[in-house]
């Protein structure tokens, strides 16, 4: 490309960007505040977990020494997965960031969720970690958005980290998990997930990401099938965490 095309090619993206403001400015994802994706005062609104009161096994804000979140009128809950950090709490303002992301196409946010996301794991998980991969879409949700929404947080999030990211599951269709009971959502992700098409010979260790984790069914299931497929641990990061 020459100097002459890469000063036009500058310039038409330049006003293509002035263009879209003018018909879709661009807006904080919490308030609404016209010129950012998310305003300083939404950034610090944001109910952040600290890794240091958190529940080592399933993300839970305060489980640190006894977690109530990991124990049912069965007893404690077995999870799939050996470790577990969530970035945030669950709340209206985190949950609507989320839902802009994937369900209203402001695909921009992923950088700032895989920030938030870089910023809750523990420096000694970047060095276990063999891969990154993440809870896919299945065919349905991915006609109905045009994207994966997770894909794109995890590539985001192999740029920053240097670790590699890959494609490991394929989902199949299931009812929507929200209004679920705890057993409901178990039997409802039997059998929904497959490895993917390229996954051969899987890593041993596996950090596997989404975006909320509720009760813990989607994640067992995915750590599940990941380990029938030869993986020794798993660990997961979600951005948000529901309690």
């Amino acid at each position: 490309m020459t100097p002459t095309t890469t000063h036009a090619h500058t310039n038409g993206r330049v006003f293509l960007d002035a263009a879209l403001e003018l018909v879709w400015p661009t807006r904080c994802s919490g308030c609404e505040r016209p010129g950012v994706l998310l305003c300083e005062e939404c950034r610090s609104s944001l109910k952040r977990i600290a890794g240091a009161h958190a529940c080592p096994r399933c993300g839970a804000p305060f489980g640190r020494l006894v977690c109530t979140e990991c124990y049912s009128s069965e007893g404690r809950e077995q999870h799939q997965f050996e470790a577990c950090v969530c970035a945030m709490e669950l709340d209206e303002l985190s949950g609507r960031v989320i839902v802009l992301y994937k369900d209203s196409y402001e695909r921009r946010l992923s950088s700032v969720l895989a920030d938030y996301l870089l910023s809750a794991l523990p420096a000694p998980w970047l060095g276990w970690a063999d891969v990154l991969t993440w809870i896919p879409v299945d065919r349905k949700a991915l006609r109905r958005r045009g994207f994966d929404h997770m894909e794109m947080i995890v590539q985001d999030l192999a740029e920053r980290t240097g670790l590699r990211a890959q494609r490991l599951l394929d989902k199949q269709p299931t009812r929507d998990q929200r209004g679920l009971t705890r057993s409901e959502r178990y039997e409802n992700l039997q059998e929904s997930f497959r490895l993917h098409d390229t996954a051969h010979a899987l890593p041993q260790h596996i950090l596997l990401i989404d975006d909320v984790l509720t009760t813990g069914a989607t994640l067992d299931a995915a750590s599940s099938r990941l380990k029938e497929g030869g993986a020794v641990e798993v660990r997961v990061a979600c951005v948000a965490r529901a309690w």
